[in-house]
């Protein structure tokens, strides 16, 4: 079993956990996915998108599920330049 935060965070992802049996009572501010309607390996962008939540039988259920869109990667430092072994050897050289 799935589920999914209702409210998405500001990148528009979705805090999700999968579960092996049943989790009764849900946690307030969450919803189950069924699998009816797709799984994280299945519905696209996900976390990212949308959704709508009904009560369903006094459980709240994702019904519908609506894409979004996965930001860019956020630039990260450049990666350290590797010294030449000149350099190695003139700093065990002490020169």
């Amino acid at each position: 079993m799935t589920i999914i935060k209702i409210e998405a965070l500001p990148n528009g992802a979705h805090e999700n956990q999968t579960i092996n049996g049943v989790l009764d009572p849900i946690q307030e501010g969450w919803a189950v996915i069924p699998e009816m309607l797709g799984t994280p390996e299945t519905l696209e962008h996900y976390p990212f998108g949308e959704i709508t939540v009904e009560d369903v039988d006094g459980v709240p259920t994702v019904t519908g599920w609506t894409p979004g869109k996965i930001p860019e990667p956020e630039p990260g430092p450049a990666p350290e330049r590797e010294p030449t072994a000149e350099e190695i050897l003139n700093v065990l050289l002490g020169g």
